[in-house]
């Protein structure tokens, strides 16, 4: 039970106890909750702790199972066995540098650097494009070549819109719209979504879908909007069916996957073989018969059915539950912040994240079309994987921010590693500050969620030293002219009773001080 949902249990008063305003006030019926939880769910600290331990808990179970799908590829591959097993942990070594790096993040510095970050993006996904650059395997060209790994350019450029959109739609909190809720998304989207289909990459357009719409979501947006763009997103779907002669065969392995079962619907038959194999309890870790080479990809698009061969019902419900447990923390975050852009960028973060994993599993059980999505912190890879854990150090990050969490870290003693590992957020609502400061600005603009704060600056010193005072005859306000409004008729003034000028008050003008001979 979380604190939105407990109900009061305190007595109204009625007849002669109840005051004049609560007699007025009709009466309300107080709802008691039907189950209650334990009360460590109500902590301060239950947000972060509970984003760090499911995501934890799918790391080991990935690695785990990445050495089982991927050892015996390998060893008939002449390669060591243990090779891509100890490859994934490295990079989930990566992973958790970046994770620590996360949550010592200011958010305020998060939101000043998400329009670079975005252009960053974008120019990256303009040249994994270049032939030469960008490396082209299975007929799609969506990595880079950095010699140990393959960076790919969508995952981050995933990760810097999910960031960029919170940012843009928590300064226009204030003056938020239909309209000004979709033109700097939306836009953004469809060029982002252009360049991944050049590639091609349809997976990761679905992918930023789900981005979007966490964010649209999270930032208000009426609900029959969403079916208008489940409409239009059916139409963009049939074109790109049309276009490419390979998704139609994914579709239609996807209705019928046993009408072609050694080409369009091999991958999907295999996978159900591994889960109807496995049953309740699984044929035991490393036991799988599938990976012997006769389920493509089974370490990274298919592992899900090697979970479910190997640990049987029981292991994928285990995975099913730490997804269910890392969105319900999520959304925890995004209910209990104050920071309009921790709510916002929460709620699109895990949308993303709870989103992805729900298609790899629905394609992987024949539910969904087969979109080649990976299974988020479990399936192998070296981008997902290390900006994956990167986005769980955000969550985390965000959870500490939260304001009954401040307070928590502040009561509670803390060493020197604890406070130099994970410093306590100096504030709910981090402002943001530009990126440079110069001397000659005005005052100094920060946004904090959707309102604008106002920094104003030191005056400068005056050239007598820090204590003296101004000359005298700057502490006199000067009167200005009287002013003359021209009448609305557009007749001179003078020329008449009602064209003649109307004098006004001189105004009230604050001393002012002289600046300093520079």
């Amino acid at each position: 039970m979380t604190a939105g949902t407990r109900a009061s249990t305190r007595p109204r008063p009625s007849g002669a106890d109840r005051t004049p305003r609560e007699r007025a006030t009709p009466t309300r019926y107080e709802r008691h909750p039907r189950f209650e939880g334990p009360a460590w769910l109500d902590g301060p600290m239950t947000s972060s702790h509970l984003v760090l331990g499911s995501a934890g808990l799918l790391l080991a179970i990935g690695l785990v199972m990445v050495f089982s799908a991927s050892a015996i590829e390998a060893a008939l591959a002449d390669e060591p066995a243990w090779a891509p097993g100890v490859k994934q942990v490295a990079l989930a070594c990566v992973g958790l540098i970046a994770m620590f790096a996360a949550l010592r993040m200011p958010v305020g510095f998060i939101r000043r650097w998400s329009p670079i970050g975005l252009l960053v993006g974008v120019g990256l996904l303009v040249v994994v494009l270049i032939p030469g650059i960008g490396a082209e395997l299975n007929g799609a060209r969506q990595w880079i070549d950095l010699g140990v790994t393959y960076f790919q350019p969508s995952e981050l450029a995933k990760l810097v819109f999910a960031l960029w959109g919170a940012h843009v739609l928590a300064l226009r909190e204030r003056y938020l719209t239909t309209r000004s809720l979709l033109v700097p998304v939306l836009p953004v989207f469809g060029i982002l979504s252009l360049l991944l289909i050049a590639e091609p990459d349809f997976g990761a357009v679905v992918s930023l879908g789900l981005v979007l719409v966490g964010l649209l979501w999270g930032g208000g947006m009426p609900l029959r909007w969403f079916g208008w763009f489940a409409l239009a997103g059916a139409v963009v779907l049939a074109v790109l069916v049309k276009l490419a002669p390979y998704r139609m065969a994914r579709i239609t392995a996807f209705l019928d996957p046993f009408a072609d079962p050694s080409d369009g619907g091999f991958q999907a038959i295999r996978g159900m073989y591994a889960l109807a194999t496995g049953g309740l309890w699984g044929v035991g870790l490393g036991n799988s018969a599938m990976k012997w080479n006769l389920l493509p990809h089974a370490e990274s698009d298919y592992i899900f059915a090697i979970i479910g061969e190997e640990l049987g019902f029981l292991g994928c419900l285990v995975v099913v539950t730490l997804y269910g447990v890392l969105s319900w923390a999520g959304f925890r975050i995004a209910r209990r912040s104050a920071d309009r852009f921790v709510q916002l960028a929460s709620v699109a973060i895990t949308v993303w994240l709870v989103g992805q994993a729900a298609m790899n599993m629905g394609y992987v059980v024949g539910l969904l079309p087969v979109t080649g999505v990976q299974l988020p912190l479990i399936s192998a890879g070296g981008t997902s994987l290390v900006l994956t854990l990167f986005i769980v150090g955000l969550l985390a990050r965000f959870a500490r921010s939260e304001p009954a969490a401040i307070e928590a870290q502040r009561a509670q003693p803390r060493g020197r590693l604890a406070r130099f590992l994970l410093p306590v957020p100096a504030a709910a609502v981090d402002p943001v500050r530009p990126r440079r400061r110069s001397a000659d600005r005005g005052p100094e603009r920060s946004a904090t969620g959707g309102r604008t704060v106002l920094h104003p600056r030191s005056a400068p010193p005056w050239s007598g030293g820090p204590r003296s005072t101004p000359p005298a005859a700057a502490e006199r306000p000067r009167a200005l002219p009287p002013r003359t409004v021209p009448p609305r008729d557009g007749r001179p003034a003078g020329s008449g009773a009602t064209g003649a000028g109307r004098r006004q008050p001189p105004p009230t003008v604050a001393p002012r001080r002289p600046r300093s001979p520079r």
